[in-house]
């Protein structure tokens, strides 16, 4: 509980810090605004992202696990990702209460409560290097707080970048690299490291990604859209 509250009030201070900083440059003045938030998800998946691909080469490694440093050092990684989860549900909950968005973006909602499950999924089988891995998905997300304020700004120059870095990332990373690379990872340590094979479960990884992918593939179509708007 006390990292809970740890990792919600840096992120909320974080929060504030941008929220202070766009109100002095007079691009937004409300808290936990679009842009401030939306820059605090910025810095933090850029974070989750930046720190997967830094130990990426570990996790091949040590695909059993059987240092206990880097392990612990996951467990903690793998906290703060599902915390960051939580915090930003309370946030768009938050927002429409306050009157600053109207509804929950229903597809950012289920992607957060499905990524909820399966850390907690994780969590129950101790498999931490697979949250590593996952965190490779969250740089999309890093350009999300820049591109709110090259539009607000009339950047349409960085702003046309942003949006293509954002749909490139989707298609090259995620959808052609990350999940094909977790099922061979996933089958990998689960037929041969000891801890891991008795809770093979091939299945729900199948159904957890098939899930997944269909959500990228509306993203992907959302993008291509915004493109020929461009």
């Amino acid at each position: 509980m006390s990292v809970i509250f740890y990792d919600f009030c840096t992120m909320h201070l974080l929060s504030f810090l941008f929220f202070e900083l766009l109100k002095y440059h007079d691009i937004e003045n409300i808290f936990l605004g679009n842009i401030g938030f939306n820059l605090t998800r910025s810095f933090i998946c850029g974070s989750l992202a930046f720190y997967s691909y830094q130990n990426l080469n570990k996790i091949y490694e040590d695909k059993c696990l059987t240092n206990n440093d880097f392990n612990n050092e996951l467990i903690i990684y793998h906290r703060n990702f599902l915390n960051y989860f939580y915090y930003d549900i309370f946030v768009m909950i938050y927002q429409v209460y306050k009157n600053i968005n109207k509804k929950i973006r229903y597809d950012l909602l289920f992607h957060h409560l499905l990524a909820i499950f399966v850390l907690n999924l994780i969590n129950d089988y101790k498999m931490y290097n697979i949250t590593l891995l996952i965190g490779l998905s969250e740089g999309m997300s890093f350009v999300s707080g820049f591109k709110l304020i090259m539009n607000k700004l009339n950047e349409t120059k960085i702003k046309n970048i942003l949006i293509y870095f954002r749909l490139l990332y989707l298609i090259l990373i995620r959808l052609l690299f990350l999940w094909p690379s977790l099922i061979l990872f996933y089958n990998d340590i689960t037929n041969n490291c000891n801890n891991f094979k008795e809770n093979k479960n091939i299945l729900l990884v199948f159904c957890l990604l098939s899930i997944i992918i269909y959500n990228e593939v509306k993203w992907i179509q959302s993008g291509l859209k915004e493109i020929k708007r461009i």
